[in-house]
């Protein structure tokens, strides 16, 4: 009897006991759920309620700063750095706190106060890039050029991504190319090709060479992609800047590790036997595939070496094609003899094929088109000379199929390519007719 009076006893403590915790949780839940309510009404006096209801709940007062110091309606700084205030002393460890807070003490004035928030959310998070690169700017903002840039770069050794964002900012705040590449960047390829195409974009091409420099010297530890060198080399000869693009062409083949093309008769023609891998830019050949022709590498026909580029048509389209060219420093008021050995299988149509030879940035005062090239005929050699202006500091090769009017205007067949050279004066080539 009092055996059983004891077990039931412990059954009814234990219920009472389930339902005490039962009860707190819904209770516990029912604030939540109605400080969730306030928080999202949009009106402050029940925002201020919601964060008060559940104590501890920093992130509710950081919340609440926010909205009213970014409020559409009216700002309130001040108010809003008394939230803040409470978020810190409920969490004096989060950095985000801390973030909130400077920014605030910043938009009234209160610098002193805003430097101290940021070197507490420093503290807390001393790796965060996101703590660095807000700090950084603050000091920026502040005239502390030395400490905010080397936040900033502290910034971008733990996300790189700002790296863009970096550079930008610093060449608003202080547009000075040493000071990017010397006290912002680190030192690894990534972030100096990205200040290449930044200084690329403005069109300060004396600063994307100082950032070539740099990358240049990286190189000898690690190979750069070559393809990556393009854009400098498109915008050195966009400004008739033969000189810089023949340097930096030695330059990019070295760094990328780039096979070289043995040089023929002093011609200024790149891999003109087509024997080393085609770049598709910089110096080198460039072409695009496009409907109704197929451009590539062959082994099995070649004048001399062991390859040559061949241009097969299709017979389907009336082709209108510029797809195959390159282009080459070379010096004004001078004179070269332009070669290149040929051969043809059934190219139909009256419009057959050219060789263009002009200068590509005054195209007015050079230009030489080649005869038109149709049938089928074993390996010949062409032959032009070009003269150069007083202007003239590249010159480009290109092959071309104007569109014909003719009915019968489909081109098909197929043209081979070898042993190409453009050599001053009256040097003649040393390769062999077949």
């Amino acid at each position: 009897m009092g055996s059983n009076f004891v077990g039931s006893g412990s059954r009814w403590a234990i219920l009472g006991l389930a339902v005490a915790v039962s009860a707190t949780m819904v209770y516990q839940a029912g604030k939540l759920s109605l400080a969730w309510y306030w928080e999202n009404s949009g009106q402050p006096a029940k925002q201020i309620r919601a964060a008060e209801l559940v104590p501890g709940n920093a992130e509710a007062w950081e919340r609440l700063g926010e909205s009213t110091q970014f409020s559409l309606n009216e700002t309130n700084p001040s108010l809003a750095i008394s939230y803040y205030l409470r978020a810190v002393r409920i969490n004096p460890l989060s950095a985000s706190h801390w973030m909130a807070l400077a920014n605030a003490y910043e938009a009234t004035g209160d610098v002193s106060h805003a430097q101290e928030a940021y070197e507490n959310a420093k503290r807390d998070y001393p790796i965060s890039a996101d703590v660095a690169w807000k700090y950084g700017n603050f000091l920026l903002r502040q005239g502390q050029a030395t400490q905010g840039l080397s936040e900033i770069r502290q910034a971008l050794l733990h996300d790189p991504s700002l790296t863009p964002l970096a550079i930008r900012s610093v060449w608003n705040f202080d547009p000075d190319v040493n000071l990017i590449l010397g006290s912002v960047l680190p030192a690894n390829e990534n972030a100096d090709l990205t200040a290449l195409v930044f200084f690329l974009g403005i069109h300060e091409t004396q600063d994307a060479l100082e950032a070539w420099k740099r990358i240049v010297t990286l190189s000898r530890q690690q190979a750069i992609d070559i393809r990556r060198t393009f854009p400098l080399l498109d915008e050195l000869i966009a400004e008739d800047r033969a000189d810089d693009a023949r340097r930096v062409w030695h330059e990019a083949l070295e760094a990328s590790r780039w096979p070289v093309a043995t040089a023929v008769d002093d011609s200024i023609v790149w891999n003109g036997g087509f024997e080393t891998p085609i770049a598709n830019g910089g110096l080198d050949w460039r072409f695009q595939q496009l409907p109704g022709a197929y451009i590539s590498i062959d082994s099995s026909v070649y004048h001399s070496g062991s390859k040559s580029l061949r241009i097969g048509f299709t017979g389907g389209v009336n082709v209108n094609f510029a797809h195959v060219q390159q282009i080459e420093p070379a010096q004004p008021d001078a004179t070269y003899d332009f070669q290149a050995y040929v051969r043809t299988e059934s190219i139909s149509t009256d419009s057959g094929l050219h060789f263009e030879l002009f200068d590509p940035q005054h195209e007015r005062d050079v230009y030489v088109l080649t005869p038109n090239i149709v049938g089928t005929m074993p390996w010949t050699v062409l032959h032009a000379k070009v003269t150069t202006s007083p202007n003239t500091h590249f010159l480009e090769v290109r092959l071309v199929r104007f569109p014909s009017r003719l009915f019968d205007n489909k081109i098909s067949g197929a043209i081979w390519i070898d042993d190409v050279t453009m050599v001053p004066g009256a040097a003649q080539s040393n390769h062999p007719s077949l």
